[in-house]
């Protein structure tokens, strides 16, 4: 059994067994004296130090800190005080209507990021947990902000087994559901494919391809690297198994520290999304992207009066389904546009998905879908409808997300009560 290589379909004894393995074989890698180390073992101290300069010294002073320090299953949510109010609306779903009872840890940059009234709303919900990134690394060189937190914080969590999901991320079904996945089981990982656009050779492309010249085979069936798109994953939810795969995620890190980030990567490819499995491919660690083509979910918009169906247009966000076709959750929660103040608090009613295929007709700003006479739309089931209601439900009585909406609702609301009452006196 090699490191960072095991089926994860063996029995759970193995896994005990690799973990101890891991454990005892690794322990050399963070050892501060290497020149008391011999052969092959101080090279490989040496090499791992230098490519992770952060690691050591903070929250952590070996490698087996990180590995005997997560365990169990968990999400893990990133946070500061602009996305607050998803992040609490996405906690208060997975508790209050999925009832999932999988741990939460939110992860934020900093005193200033989060406020302490918000981590405590936060904390007031039921196996939540709140961590400062700030005080796990060496902030100095990897200057965590913005995407770059959402794999350090996978490394970082207290849970061995990760669905990373962004504070927006919608779910209609209990996350735990991923971790049953075949691609996640085998691999230890599941990875979503994000939206086919803009095919053809590409700047990100041709800068992948100057330097990695024996790809995975994964790699090799990607749409990014035929040329297919100029966007391959979606990283509004990750999942990970950290033991399995800390080599990969390691390489993930390296790849989002901040003179990386800033002055290679991100000038490349679109933040963290293909960081993931370009980190993967670079550690040689395998890795699973999911065959299941993008989805995007939202609502039906009749742009005419006419019946014509090409008038109409489905308008929503990237969604995605488990392997059994089921539609699991979308990005961008329920409005219309967090980026744009007009649409900020504006609801969409969500009401069907439709599966991405070669024919697709997107807007420009690519927030509607043109349907045509063939496209193949699935409206919400009983379940996904009966759990979608009670989360509007939940929003209407909470305004969690659509704060400017509760304000407005309450100005017409007393503008119809003083018209009642001036009828009334007439």
């Amino acid at each position: 059994m090699e490191f960072g290589q095991l089926n994860l379909k063996e029995d759970p004894t193995e896994l005990t067994k690799y973990k101890r393995k891991l454990l005892e074989e690794s322990s050399f890698l963070s050892q501060k004296h290497k020149n008391d180390l011999d052969g092959n073992k101080k090279t490989l101290s040496i090499l791992h130090q230098s490519l992770y300069p952060w690691l050591y010294g903070y929250r952590y002073h070996s490698f087996s800190d990180i590995i005997s320090s997560s365990n169990g299953r968990g999400i893990v949510l990133c946070t500061g005080n602009h996305h607050f109010k998803y992040a609490r609306s996405t906690i208060d779903i997975i508790r209050h209507i999925l009832n999932s009872e999988l741990p939460i840890e939110v992860f934020y940059y900093g005193e200033a990021d989060l406020s302490t009234r918000n981590r405590e709303i936060l904390k007031g919900y039921e196996n939540v947990y709140l961590s400062d990134i700030t005080t796990y690394f060496d902030n100095s060189i990897v200057d965590i902000s913005s995407w770059a937190i959402k794999p350090f914080s996978i490394l970082a969590s207290r849970f061995e087994e990760v669905i990373l999901m962004d504070a927006d991320a919608l779910y209609l079904r209990d996350p735990i559901e991923l971790f049953k996945e075949r691609g996640y089981q085998e691999k230890g990982t599941l990875f979503f494919r994000d939206r086919t656009l803009f095919p053809g050779a590409n700047a990100a492309s041709k800068w992948l391809k100057s330097w990695m010249v024996n790809p995975l085979p994964e790699t090799q069936e990607l749409r990014f690297w035929k040329e297919r798109t100029e966007h391959e994953m979606d990283s509004s939810t990750v999942v990970i198994h950290k033991t399995k795969t800390i080599l990969g995620l390691l390489n993930v890190c390296k790849l989002n520290e901040r003179v990386i980030r800033q002055d290679v990567v991100y000038r490349k490819v679109y933040g963290d999304k293909e960081t993931f499995w370009i980190g993967f491919d670079m550690a040689r660690q395998p890795y699973y992207m999911s065959k299941k083509p993008c989805a995007f979910a939202g609502e039906i918009v009749d742009e005419s009066s006419s019946s014509n169906s090409e008038d109409k247009k489905l308008c929503g966000h990237t969604a995605h389904t488990l392997e059994n076709g089921k539609l699991i959750f979308w990005n961008g929660h329920l409005i219309k546009d967090k980026n744009i103040g007009m649409y900020a608090n504006e609801l969409i009613k969500f009401e069907a998905y439709t599966l991405e295929d070669n024919d697709k007709d997107w807007s420009i700003n690519l927030a509607c879908l043109d349907l045509h006479e063939n496209s193949k739309l699935n409206y919400f089931d009983e379940e996904e409808l009966r759990v979608y209601n009670e989360i509007m439900k939940r929003e209407n009585d909470q305004h969690f997300v659509a704060t400017e909406i509760k304000k407005r609702k309450k100005n017409r609301t007393s503008k119809v009560l003083n018209e009642n009452e001036k009828n009334e006196k007439k």
